[in-house]
């Protein structure tokens, strides 16, 4: 790695658990020993624009304060180049962070990533693509993006706690929406026989999320250095759902269902579905899609871990 002197923090003021006086500390941590810039997202798929900026212009690491849709778009432009990704936890949940064992304080965060940038550390991971969209830890099409899309829809009780917000929006959807549905989605992996599902979920690492301090583990065999994994269920039936929560919480049994298929390690995979349905990336909605082609990017980003 190359001697860092150009640093960019981009902070997401918006998320969860940013406040301006911790800001403030991180800036000047930073200061210390870097030429440092602090720019503030705008608006949505801003930190995606200014972390292109910011390569152009020669930094050596891009900073994201913020949640996971932060981090998310910040990688977006960083794929491909070799400016490093840090990743200071600001939202609500912070899956990245906690997986990658960051700090979840973000001043000691901080420090953690300052630390990275005067040894020079740095890990290479791979990333997964849909449709062009790069994801860190997961993607997904039907029900958990149909979830997600719900929770933004209700960002008041999102603020007031987002992990029984979800809950209770997942609730919700399986059993008003999916449950006793004919499967919809066609799921192609080479390989395989082509699948008909509900819903997929495609995982880069694990876990998929976080409900308080305990993992929801949709693939548990996914890890960041290797490939995809992917777990698509073809039925969700009224005495399904507490299953499926005891599994995904608890027993990890869901990988060996009959009624659903978990395919560990893969390079590329075809989701066709019968109508536009809801995809989410890194727990971002970002609208439907009928057809989408998921692959594997390998060492495709630069992380301060």
């Amino acid at each position: 790695m190359r001697p860092v002197r150009r640093v960019l923090l981009i902070v997401n003021a918006r998320a969860g658990s940013v406040r301006a006086r911790t800001k403030e500390v991180i800036a000047k941590a930073l200061s210390a020993d870097f030429k440092l810039d602090v720019a503030d997202t705008m608006s949505r798929n801003h930190a995606s624009e200014l972390a292109a900026d910011a390569a152009d212009r020669g930094f050596d690491a891009v900073i994201a304060f913020g949640g996971d849709g932060t981090v998310n778009e910040a990688a977006q432009t960083l794929v491909g180049t070799d400016v490093a990704l840090g990743v200071l936890p600001g939202g609500s949940t912070n899956v990245l962070a906690r997986s990658l064992g960051i700090p979840r304080d973000p001043v000691d965060a901080t420090a953690y990533v300052a630390g990275r940038l005067r040894a020079g550390s740095r890990r290479s991971i791979n990333v997964g693509d849909i449709g062009g969209r790069y994801f860190l830890f997961s993607a997904g099409i039907g029900l958990d993006a149909e979830v997600v899309k719900r929770v933004e829809g209700d960002p008041e009780a999102k603020a007031r706690s987002a992990e029984w917000t979800f809950l209770r929006k997942a609730l919700a959807a399986g059993v008003g929406e999916y449950r006793g549905q004919e499967p919809w989605l066609t799921v192609e992996v080479e390989g395989q026989e082509p699948l008909r599902a509900l819903l997929a979920i495609c995982c880069n690492g694990r876990p998929f999320t976080y409900f308080k301090r305990f993992p929801v583990d949709v693939c548990p065999e996914a890890t960041l250095d290797g490939g995809l994994d992917l777990y698509s269920l073809r039925k969700v039936r009224l005495g399904t759902v507490p299953r499926i929560a005891w599994s995904l919480f608890v027993s990890r049994s869901h990988v060996r269902w009959r009624t659903g298929r978990y395919d560990h390690d893969v390079e590329h995979v075809t989701l066709r579905a019968d109508r536009p349905l809801p995809v989410q990336v890194d727990g971002d909605y970002i609208g439907e899609q009928q057809t989408a082609s998921i692959r594997l990017v390998r060492q495709g980003l630069d992380l301060l871990v």
